[in-house]
């Protein structure tokens, strides 16, 4: 560009953009892939520092998503000049791209716009072994995709393409239209899919590049919108299609609370004709034959979903009444209790979150001692128990090789609104009755103002932390399973099965009338615990194949 250099770019508020800047180039990406973008579009401004008159501003090849979701090209061009009078010590380039759209299969859609001014290629080639483990006729030795099947050893090019890198098109992680390669377009097309809108990508098994979860998650959207224009970390070859399916554990354990120890599953009233004697059923507590995660006599229970003969072993460390963060039995001494189990298990599914919001008493710290945990203190207690379990300054770890699988906290705020349809349809349970008397999740269940704030208030206030807290639980999981802040030097994989709002998983699962329990009215009853048992095992990262 002659006498000019790069200062900085000034990202357009609101917009997708992801930017880096060298001292001579420019490469960036923009436009907003949900929204869409009508007319020019507006990706920021780019700060050049100007010492002399001839330079010039130039457009590199490059991509733009299409208005049908195709990748088009960008040829290169002159951008700006000096004007006549001289240059100016100091300009301000705007660098705009037309707007593009699109009529969707259901509605009427917006696409993403792009620009890339600077690509750069990816190169590698995954480790082969002495079999043919896909049974595609290629020794793995020469393979090009050794667990995908690709008899046909299609190499389209990878990240930005089109040279071959040597990974083949059926195992190229990020690559979710199939083409071999990746792109803005998948980069978009992971966008929408992740906010539930068209046009859907077809390769799930191809849609992990950070690792952790093996579906699809934000972090991976990150990553391949930075990935274009060349930002680290890049495109990881850890998606289904590109790793072995991790065996089934021999050895799992459980921590968590009331849920996991199956409160009350079975009870099925607590007023009425009976009086007494309904109120016994929740008195007596856990009922552990019934536990979503192991429960002998569920039927349904996530160890059962390895089917008769597997050969596993379980046990828990689970503590009704037991917090993330609080005092007593919490993550991290549950955390000392797995460590002290013997064999030590290969997988530790944590269950936790729901007692860290009913023993609060107020949602805005002004108005109470305890209120709801912030984000800090969440993380800390989260933090606190993971150290413990891979090993982090702490002289015990689970083994190489084990997962540690969290799940999502539990939508507290819908469980008011199920039991009063619950004691509306039955006539020997009286919710409302039973949470005032004994005191149950009262930040949630008194339909009256408590420290100065409304039922409605307090539940909104729930309902945005469950979520705060189930993002953090994702976050932290994705940063130890990629070990990005050197806290899990054995590689001990960390998985949250949350992923966002709408995409089904144990934090976005709502319990109604029919999967509560008659007693307190509160926990699930059998048919909640298989609703969990089976919304944890549909992300189960050692799902596997039985020993």
């Amino acid at each position: 560009m002659g006498p000019v250099s790069v200062q900085g770019f000034l990202p357009e508020p609101g917009g997708d953009a992801v930017w880096n800047a060298e001292v001579s180039s420019f490469r960036a990406t923009g436009g907003n892939a949900i929204a869409g973008e009508i007319g020019p579009l507006r990706l920021g401004e780019l700060v050049l520092a100007v010492t002399g008159n001839d330079w010039r501003l130039e457009l590199d090849a490059g991509s733009v998503v299409a208005a049908d979701f195709s990748l088009g090209g960008l040829s290169p061009k002159v951008v700006a000049v000096p004007e006549p009078i001289g240059a100016a010590p100091l300009l301000l380039g705007v660098i705009l791209l037309g707007g593009l759209a699109r009529r969707g299969r259901r509605r009427s859609v917006l696409a993403k716009a792009g620009l890339l001014l600077w690509v750069g290629g990816l190169a590698g080639a995954p480790d082969a072994l002495a079999q043919d483990s896909d049974f595609d006729g290629i020794p793995d030795a020469s393979d090009n995709c050794v667990f995908a099947a690709n008899p046909s050893q299609a190499d389209s090019g990878g990240l930005l393409g089109p040279a071959e890198d040597g990974i083949g098109d059926a195992c190229q992680c990020g690559d979710l239209n199939s083409d071999g390669q990746i792109d803005l377009l998948d980069v978009a097309i992971y966008q929408r899919d992740l906010a539930g809108l068209l046009p859907e990508f077809d390769a799930p098994g191809r849609c992990s590049v950070t690792g952790g979860r093996l579906d699809c998650e934000p972090n991976d959207a990150y990553s391949m919108r930075e990935a274009v224009v060349g930002l680290a970390p890049g495109i990881a070859q850890v998606c289904d299609a590109a790793v072995p399916t991790p065996a089934a554990p021999i050895r799992m354990a459980a921590a968590g609370d009331s849920i996991t120890q199956a409160f009350s599953a079975d009870c099925t009233c607590n007023a009425g004709f009976l009086g007494l004697l309904c109120l016994l059923c929740p008195a007596g507590g856990d009922q552990a034959e019934h536990s979503w995660f192991n429960g002998a006599s569920l039927g349904g229970s996530f160890e059962d979903q390895y089917g008769l003969g597997a050969g596993i072993s379980s046990a828990r460390v689970s503590v009704s009444g037991a917090e993330m963060r609080g005092t007593g039995s919490h993550f991290s001494t549950q955390a000392d209790d797995l460590l002290a189990l013997v064999p030590l298990p290969e997988l530790v599914t944590v269950e936790l979150g729901g007692n860290d919001i009913c023993n609060r008493d107020c949602v805005d710290p002004a108005n109470c001692a305890n209120p709801l945990y912030t984000e800090a203190e969440w993380e800390i207690a989260i933090r606190a128990g993971l150290d413990k379990l891979v090993g982090f300054n702490h002289p015990l770890s689970l083994p190489a090789g084990a997962t540690v699988y969290l799940l999502g906290v539990p939508r507290v705020q819908d469980l008011y609104a199920a039991g009063v349809q619950l004691e509306q349809s039955q006539g020997d349970v009286n919710c409302r009755s039973f949470w005032d008397t004994f005191d149950v999740c009262t930040i949630a269940t008194l339909d009256t103002p408590l420290n100065g704030e409304t039922h409605a208030t307090r539940l909104t206030g729930i309902e945005s932390r469950v979520q705060l807290y189930n993002e953090v639980l994702r976050d932290l999981a994705w940063e130890y399973s990629t070990n990005a802040t050197n806290r899990n030097p054995l590689g001990i994989e960390v998985v949250a099965d949350y992923v966002n709002e709408s995409t089904p998983s144990v934090g976005t699962t709502s319990f109604d009338a029919g999967e509560l329990n008659g007693g307190d009215c509160f926990h699930p009853n059998l048919q909640g615990q298989r609703l969990i048992a089976t919304e944890a095992w549909n992300s189960n990262p050692r799902e596997g194949t039985a020993p």
